[in-house]
């Protein structure tokens, strides 16, 4: 899919394709058609989606993180109302869209939260960044109506589900990138092009 001299150019953060707007390589411009594709995301009934568009805090992020998930997903673990705390499992999907190249990856995720009741703050959290799972590219059968709306979305938008059997290939060259999900010797090509370094 891609030659080895554009996947050392990814690493390098270098922007890659021949569709609006990863064509005119601007940032600024990627960055507002990934919010237009979160936007209409959002307008898919029934489905709740979430994005991280921050670089998670600090760093940065080569990809924009979506967590879609439907009311019913939501399931109480622990209410703590002597405390005012309430803690939650979410299920759903998770996809990453490149800021580089117009593809993404997606999987499925299982978060937890703890909030305060009263005033709705999270305290803390958890959940498995996509590129350092092994079940990349699995949804279970219960998300299937939820994956082909998804998919419909990133097709019009004209983002292309980075091929599995591609990704999961062990990077053809040494390489040092800057992420916090694999080691070196680990390093697939998926890697060149989801990288957060902190």
């Amino acid at each position: 899919m891609y030659s080895h001299e554009q996947l050392k150019g990814f690493i390098k953060g270098e922007i890659i394709g021949k569709s609006y707007p990863y064509d005119t390589k601007d940032e600024k411009e990627i960055e507002a058609y990934i919010k237009q594709l979160y936007n209409r995301m959002k307008r898919i009934p029934n489905m709740l989606c979430e994005a991280e568009f921050d670089h998670f805090g600090s760093g940065y992020a080569s990809f924009v993180e979506f967590f879609c998930y439907r009311r019913e997903d939501i399931r109480i673990i622990k209410k703590k109302e002597k405390y005012g705390i309430l803690e939650y499992e979410i299920k759903g999907i998770l996809i990453n869209v490149s800021r580089l190249a117009p593809v993404f990856i997606y999987g499925e995720d299982e978060r937890t939260r703890t909030v305060r009741v009263e005033t709705k703050e999270e305290i803390a959290g958890g959940y498995s960044p996509l590129p350092g799972q092994t079940n990349i590219f699995h949804t279970d059968e219960h998300f299937a109506e939820m994956m082909y709306e998804l998919l419909q979305v990133l097709k019009e938008f004209k983002f292309d589900p980075l091929v599995k059997t591609y990704a999961n290939q062990v990077l053809p060259f040494e390489a040092d990138i800057p992420t916090l999900y694999r080691e070196p010797h680990e390093y697939r090509v998926l890697d060149a092009l989801f990288y957060w370094e902190d």
